[in-house]
C-alpha cells in the first residue's frame, strides 16, 4: 500500500530509487507460481479423479463429489481464523505449516482404501491450502498494491485459472499414464517445491517507503518501517447491510461456479466427448480466463461500484448455462457457453477482493474475507452433491442446468442491489477527513 507523501532526494539517488523495480512484483511472482501449482492440482483438478475413483473402488457420483464439497467446506469453516492468523502473524510464516502438511496429505490421498479416507484426507489438504493459497495472495495483493492493485489482483485471479489450464492436463495424464495415486504424490511433490520459491520471495507487507505508483516515497520519521493499514472491524463491518448483501451475491454465484468447476469434466463426458477433450474444453476455458483477466482486469479500477460489474458477469454466467440446456452440450453449444462463461466469471475474484478492500478498508481484510467466505461456504458445499444426486437419479445434467442458472441470475439482481448501498469505509474516511 502506498504512502502518499512528499520528499526531497538528491537527484542521483532519486534516479536509481525510480529505476529499482518495485518489490511487489516480486512477492507477486512468488504467489503466482505457489498458486499456479497449489489451487492447479488441487481444487483446479479434483473433477480428473472423478471416473478413476468410480471405477477402482465402485462410489457413486455423488460420493465422489463430496470431496470436493469436503474440500471447499473446509476451507470455509476455517476462513475466518485463517484470515486473522494472516492480519496478525502474515502469510510468509503460515506457509512453512501449510506446504508441508498438503504435500503430506496428498501422499496420504494415494494410499487410501476406504471412502472414509478420501473426505478426511481432502479436508486435511484443504485446510492446508487455506493457508497457504487463495486468501494469503489476495491479502498480500491489497497489501503490496495502492493504484495498481486491480492489476495485482487480477493476476492473483488469473493464476487460479492458469493453475487449471497448466495442472489439469498434466494430472489427467499422469493418472492415464501411471494410475490416481501417482497423480496425488506428484502433486504433493510440486506442492511443496512452488511454496518454496515463493518463501524465497513474499514479504508479508511493505514498508513506509515502498510505493506501487512507480516513484519512491518515504513517510516522516518511519521510513523504514512498515504501512499503517487502516480498516474497519469485523464487528463494524458485519452490521453493514453491504456485507450481507455482498455476501449473499456471492453465495448465489459460488453455488454455481464451484458446483461446476467440480462437474465441468464429468458433464462433458455425459455428453460424449472423450475424457481427454473432456479435460481440455475445462482447460481451455482456464486458458481464455487468463487472456480474459490480463487483457481486461486492469480497467476494474475504474469502476466506482464493482457490484454492477459483477452483476453483468453473472447475467453472462447465466446466459452460458442456458446454451448449454437449449444446445444439449453439442460442439457449436460448449464453444458459445465456454465464451460466454469466460466473459463471465474470469473477472468475479478479484472483484470480491475489489469490493471488500473498498468497502471495509485493509487493516481486517483477511480476517473479512474469511467470514464472508465462510457464509458462500454453506452454498458451496452442498452445490457438488446436488449435482452428483440429480446425475446418479436423472443420468444427465439438464436439471443441473436449470437450478444453476436461476440462482446466478438471483446473484445477479443481488449484486444490483448491494451497486445501491454506502460504501462504509469510504463514508468513514471522509468524515474523519
Amino acid at each position: 500500500m502506498a504512502v502518499e507523501t512528499t520528499t526531497y532526494e538528491p537527484r542521483a539517488k532519486r534516479r536509481w530509487r525510480i529505476s529499482r523495480v518495485y518489490y511487489g512484483w516480486y512477492v507477486l511472482f512468488g504467489m503466482v507460481v505457489a498458486l499456479i501449482v497449489a489451487e492447479g492440482v488441487t481444487i483446479g483438478s479434483l473433477s480428473a479423479y472423478t471416473q478413476p475413483l468410480e471405477n477402482h473402488f465402485g462410489w457413486t457420483r455423488a460420493q465422489v463429489s463430496m470431496g470436493f464439497s469436503v474440500t471447499v467446506g473446509t476451507i470455509g469453516l476455517f476462513a475466518p481464523i485463517i484470515g486473522r492468523l494472516i492480519d496478525v502473524v502474515g502469510p510468509r510464516r503460515l506457509m512453512l505449516i501449510g506446504a508441508p502438511l498438503c504435500g503430506a496429505a496428498f501422499v496420504l490421498l494415494a494410499f487410501m482404501t476406504e471412502l472414509w479416507q478420501w473426505y478426511v484426507y481432502l479436508g486435511i489438504s484443504s485446510l492446508a491450502l487455506g493457508l497457504i493459497a487463495y486468501i494469503p495472495a489476495q491479502a498480500l495483493a491489497v497489501r503490496w498494491f495502492d493504484q495498481r492493485r486491480a492489476v495485482a489482483l487480477s493476476i492473483i485471479g488469473a493464476s487460479v485459472w492458469m493453475g487449471q489450464l497448466l495442472m489439469l492436463p498434466l494430472v489427467q495424464v499422469i493418472i492415464s499414464s501411471l494410475g490416481w495415486e501417482d497423480a496425488f504424490i506428484y502433486s504433493g511433490m510440486l506442492v511443496v517445491g512452488a511454496y518454496i520459491v515463493a518463501f524465497i520471495f513474499v514479504r508479508d507487507q511493505p514498508r513506509a517507503n515502498e510505493s506501487d505508483s512507480g516513484t519512491a516515497s518515504a513517510a516522516v520519521g518511519s521510513s523504514q518501517g512498515p504501512v499503517v493499514l487502516s480498516g474497519m472491524t469485523l464487528g463494524q463491518t458485519m452490521r453493514t447491510p453491504l456485507f450481507w448483501a455482498l455476501v449473499f451475491g456471492l453465495m448465489l454465484l459460488y453455488f454455481v461456479v464451484f458446483g461446476w468447476m467440480s462437474q465441468g469434466v464429468p458433464y462433458y463426458q455425459s455428453v460424449g466427448f472423450s475424457d481427454t477433450w473432456s479435460a481440455q474444453i475445462v482447460s481451455l476455458t482456464a486458458g481464455g480466463a487468463v487472456v480474459w483477466l490480463l487483457v481486461a482486469g486492469s480497467q476494474l479500477e475504474r469502476f466506482r461500484r464493482p457490484e454492477r460489474i459483477a452483476a453483468v458477469g453473472a447475467l453472462f454466467v447465466c446466459g452460458s448455462l442456458m446454451v448449454l440446456y437449449v444446445t444439449g452440450g453439442d460442439i457449436p453449444g460448449v464453444s458459445v457457453a465456454v465464451v460466454l462463461y469466460i466473459v463471465g466469471f474470469a473477472a468475479t475474484p478479484p472483484l470480491e477482493a475489489l469490493m471488500l478492500s473498498r468497502a471495509f478498508g485493509l487493516k481486517n481484510f483477511a480476517t473479512i474475507m474469511g467470514s464472508a467466505f465462510l457464509f458462500q461456504t454453506i452454498a458451496i458445499v452442498f452445490s457438488p452433491i446436488i449435482a452428483g444426486s440429480i446425475y446418479d437419479r436423472d443420468g444427465n445434467y439438464d436439471l443441473v442446468l436449470i437450478i444453476y442458472a436461476v440462482c446466478v441470475a438471483a446473484s445477479c439482481l443481488v449484486f444490483l442491489v448491494a451497486s445501491r448501498l454506502p460504501q462504509p469505509f469510504a463514508h468513514q474516511a471522509r468524515l474523519d477527513a
